[in-house]
């Protein structure tokens, strides 16, 4: 059995290419959807490569097949605009040895924007707690496999690139650990960087936006979803033309459709 193997979303990929693209230098599933179905297999030194291409659609679902198809002790979970510095398999292996008790951990990230590093994620070296968890990507977690088993998690189909909602599935994942108690902790490894000159859901701070962060919230504090939901409407003033009552009226709106969500999908 791999110790570790990192599970990419990606879409409209034709070959393995990506795995080497993204400097993988251990086991990897590359979950890929485009406009067939089909499995490739790619043997190397450094760890085996699956793709598995498949018709659907939501990076949800697409996650969702990669944690079904792992078999490795722990899972990196990844995207694919991410380029890992040297030494991933010994960082994250070591980083999971120094933290026994950790079922999730969570890695820092460089974001870069062409090819110039203009942010730096770098999560507390302690235990987390849902408050200071969220912000992270999910490019940032890997988690043991046993832990993912036992708590029986899995994306949810409604949120995210592609989905009914554009966006959170990573928050809601999160949640749902915290949720299923597992122990969430912070590392000082930095996996690499993840480059954000586009974004696969993201278009503009417009009606759509805000009615979907209100959706999301109502899913992700479904006891006070109306208190937090103010939240998205006031912090992102400065990014639309949108007037403070309308982006209000967008959220609540949402927060009231979003009621009507997709079930989630067991994983295993």
């Amino acid at each position: 059995m791999e110790q570790l193997q990192v599970l990419v979303a990606t879409m409209h990929r034709e070959d393995l290419s990506l795995a080497e693209q993204m400097k993988i230098d251990c086991a990897a599933i590359l979950a890929n959807q485009a406009d067939r179905e089909e499995v490739q297999h790619l043997d190397r030194p450094c760890g085996a490569v699956q793709m598995i291409t498949t018709k659907t659609r939501g990076v949800g679902l697409n996650r969702n097949i990669a944690l079904r198809a792992a078999t490795a002790e722990l899972l990196l979970l990844a995207d694919d605009d991410v380029v890992y510095y040297d030494g991933l398999t010994e960082g994250v292996t070591r980083a999971f040895r120094e933290n026994p008790r950790a079922d999730v951990l969570i890695f820092g990230m460089d974001l870069t924007k062409e090819g110039r590093v203009i942010g730096k994620r770098r999560p507390p070296q302690k235990r987390l707690r849902i408050f200071n968890a969220l912000r992270y990507g999910t490019y940032t977690i890997a988690l043991r496999r046993e832990a993912l088993q036992r708590a029986q998690l899995s994306f949810h189909l409604s949120f995210g690139g592609g989905c009914i909602y554009s966006a959170g599935e990573d928050s809601l994942f999160l949640r749902d650990c915290f949720r299923k108690g597992l122990k969430v902790y912070g590392s000082s490894y930095v996996l690499g960087t993840c480059a954000k000159d586009t974004s696969t859901w993201f278009t503009a701070y417009n009606e759509k936006y805000f009615y979907d962060k209100g959706a999301f919230v109502r899913h992700l504090f479904p006891r006070c979803p109306y208190l937090m939901a103010p939240y998205f409407a006031i912090f992102f003033k400065r990014q639309t033309s949108l007037g403070v009552w309308q982006r209000l009226k967008l959220v609540f709106r949402g927060v009231r459709g979003g009621k009507k969500l997709l079930p989630y999908e067991k994983t295993l």
